[in-house]
């Protein structure tokens, strides 16, 4: 780059973005590191230095994103606090009008003022799924599914017909 250095250029970029600076000039590397780079490889580098520095940076894009399977919990606004609830306990999610119900074992239950949208945005999309205008279900608890309904515990939640494609793409069926 004749006109311009690396780090010029990246300091030139209004977006947030991810940066792994690659140079033969080991004294740029502090600066690098102040601008947040993922990572700064020293030419000449091998494969392997390259490959630990995309990984670097998939692993920090996942947990900016929460791609991540490693999300264990969400907090939820009710009675006026924040209320951690774990993600494995979670048994189904109910729409109340502007509510939504959070049951949990031992029939307890969270009543947090919430959409569904916006909660579906909260929780790892690989792990539940929408299958009802007023239900949003975990994947790990689903018993059974007949005729549009699915089987949860001791609970039959109803299958939305606007939602059975994305369910049955998910549980590939």
């Amino acid at each position: 780059m004749p006109l311009l250095s690396g780090i010029d250029f990246f300091k030139k970029i209004e977006q947030d973005t991810m940066v792994i600076f690659t140079t033969a000039y080991p004294e740029h590397a502090i600066e690098g590191f102040n601008l947040n780079a993922i990572d700064y490889i020293l030419k000449p580098y091998s494969f392997d230095r390259f490959q630990s520095a995309i990984h670097k940076a998939q692993e920090y894009y996942d947990f900016l994103h929460n791609t991540d399977q490693g999300l264990k919990f969400i907090y939820i606004k009710a009675d006026y606090s924040l209320v951690k609830i774990e993600l494995s306990e979670i048994i189904y999610i109910e729409a109340l009008a502007d509510y939504l119900k959070i049951f949990l074992p031992n029939k307890k239950f969270v009543l947090t003022r919430m959409t569904m949208k916006s909660m579906i945005d909260k929780l790892p999309k690989n792990e539940f799924v929408r299958v009802h205008r007023s239900f949003i279900i975990p994947l790990k608890k689903i018993i059974s599914i007949r005729n549009k309904t699915i089987q949860i515990e001791n609970k039959e939640i109803p299958l939305g017909t606007s939602y059975e494609d994305d369910l049955f793409k998910i549980v590939k069926a």
